[in-house]
């Protein structure tokens, strides 16, 4: 093909023709050059990248967590600054919703309005804070209030949005935090109609990982903690159980390795929830079995049915003083055991599973169980509270 020359010739001016428009020459001054932004790296090896924008008071809080413990392509928007009081994220990584930043008074239109007038803003701050090499954006938002169950489905929409600019898949999730059974009819009732709203997204396969993390089941695992601690242990303990799995799937294992292509399965599964238990003892031949039952029990939303799940992933750690005499057929009993408990001999149950040496002592047993469905009976207790 013939390259075409565009360069101006030097009598071009002259040899314009009749038909040309005269433009007046303007002095257009200098253009500002724009904020420079710099995408900083997660601070510690993950095997998943993941960006993660907090909405709402709640969501806001997870988002804070999570750059708390290391992750940076974190930001986190709102309908008034009052919200960001406390947070550790940078102001960079902040941006209040709508012209008047007065909070959303519990109502989600109000949310749902000031996030539409800011589309381009929230696009903006997602890619000065995500940048280009993330993998997946995981929206964080406590179902009940108004800014939160307003806008984090306009939030979706504008992460696939993202996604589908940078040329990568639209991989987008959510965690949520459900509110308390003591708080008021209103946030029962907006929490109520999100839920419904996110079981039809679930089963359209819309969004994945779908992470519930049910402030009443923390409260009923921390009863003593004060309440200036309630939110940061209910945050960190969601999370914490999160973060584990990202870590673990980064590591290379002597043992069984739990790899980012079984972590990645993991996270496509739709509905997912964490357990965690350490072990006093692991003589016995079903000590570890046990535990894992227990771990099951254990877990953020306890009122998930696990009957029925599609994926699980289970993860032994300890230190090499205790690998070094544990019995192989202790930990293949815990792992058939697993199996059995979630029907998995009747169907195609996907298991994952991972044993690493870890420095900690003890010897632990985490769990993430997926393809599971929304908490139907918590739902109900939601909806009677708000009257529904």
């Amino acid at each position: 093909m013939k390259e075409i020359d565009f360069d101006v010739p030097s009598n071009s001016v002259s040899a314009s023709s009749d038909s040309a428009v005269e433009l007046p020459d303007l002095d257009l001054g200098v253009m500002p050059e724009g904020p420079s932004y710099v995408v900083e790296a997660d601070a510690k090896p993950l095997a998943v990248k993941f960006g993660i924008i907090g909405t709402g008071q709640g969501g806001n809080r997870l988002a804070d967590t999570f750059y708390q413990m290391g992750y940076r392509r974190v930001c986190a928007v709102n309908t008034t600054p009052q919200d960001f009081l406390g947070l550790q994220l940078p102001k960079k990584n902040l941006l209040v919703l709508g012209k008047e930043a007065a909070g959303a008074g519990k109502d989600p239109q109000r949310g749902a309005a000031a996030l539409n007038s800011a589309k381009e803003e929230v696009l903006n701050l997602m890619r000065h804070s995500f940048g280009e090499d993330i993998e997946r954006i995981l929206i964080t938002v406590g179902f009940g209030g108004g800014s939160g169950s307003g806008s984090w489905k306009g939030l979706i929409e504008l992460a696939k949005l993202y996604l589908r600019q940078l040329g990568k898949p639209e991989k987008v999730g959510l965690m949520i935090s459900m509110p308390k059974k003591s708080e008021g009819g209103k946030v029962q009732a907006n929490a109520y109609s999100c839920m419904q709203e996110l079981n039809k997204l679930v089963a359209d396969k819309e969004v994945s990982p779908v992470v519930i993390a049910d402030n009443e089941s923390i409260h009923r695992m921390f009863p003593d903690v004060p309440a200036k601690d309630f939110w940061s242990t209910a945050n960190r303990n969601t999370i914490g159980y999160f973060d584990i799995f990202n870590l673990l799937a980064n590591q290379q294992s002597q043992y069984v390795t739990f790899d980012k292509a079984d972590y990645q399965s993991m996270l496509d599964s739709g509905i997912i929830i964490f357990g965690a238990t350490k072990l006093d003892s692991y003589q016995r031949d079903t000590d570890i079995a046990d535990g894992l039952r227990q771990n099951l029990k254990r877990t953020l939303l306890a009122d998930l049915d696990i009957a029925n799940a599609s994926h699980v992933a289970a993860v032994l750690c300890a230190p090499d003083a205790i690998l070094g005499v544990l019995p192989q057929s202790h930990i293949d009993r815990a792992f058939d055991t697993l199996e059995r408990i979630l029907n998995g001999e009747s169907r195609k149950l996907i298991v994952h599973q991972g044993v690493y040496e870890a420095k900690r002592v003890g010897l632990f047993l985490y769990t993430m169980v997926g393809g599971l469905q929304l908490p139907y009976e918590r739902m109900n207790l939601m909806a009677a509270r708000a009257g529904i």
